[in-house]
């Protein structure tokens, strides 16, 4: 496998972070990487840094969103937008190192959830585009 610093991702994940008013969400403690060569059946996973290797190297909580391709890259733009929003939605708001469980309390990271959040994210977008 082979890993690759993806800037425009963390630039767009920032934006969809922001947009969503995920407040929790530290963008520079988010790194975003591009990966070739993984047989994962996914176009995306991400990863937290636990506790016992915070402690162990005296580093913050951090995240690590892997983007899985080429099969990423191809999907529609819209798509991938979604896939963002599904990884931001795994990261706790104690943003604590752990990830959230599809399943957790109240919330329910499926195709519903993330819907919701796509849509409210392209009001914001447009509300942005758009100008007072």
């Amino acid at each position: 496998m082979r890993w690759e610093s993806a800037p425009d991702l963390h630039a767009r994940l920032t934006r969809i972070a922001r947009a969503l008013e995920f407040s929790h969400v530290d963008p520079d403690r988010v790194h975003c990487l591009r990966v070739y060569g993984a047989r994962a059946n996914a176009w995306a996973r991400i990863w937290g840094l636990p506790r016992v290797f915070q402690e162990a190297l005296g580093l913050p909580p951090s995240y690590a969103v892997e983007f899985l391709c080429p099969a990423f890259d191809r999907l529609p733009r819209d798509e991938q937008d979604r896939v963002i929003i599904h990884e931001l939605l795994h990261i706790p708001t104690t943003f604590s190192g752990g990830v959230r469980p599809e399943r957790s309390g109240g919330l329910r990271i499926d195709r519903r959830t993330v819907e919701r959040y796509y849509r409210r994210y392209r009001q914001v977008a447009a509300a942005d585009r758009d100008g007072p």
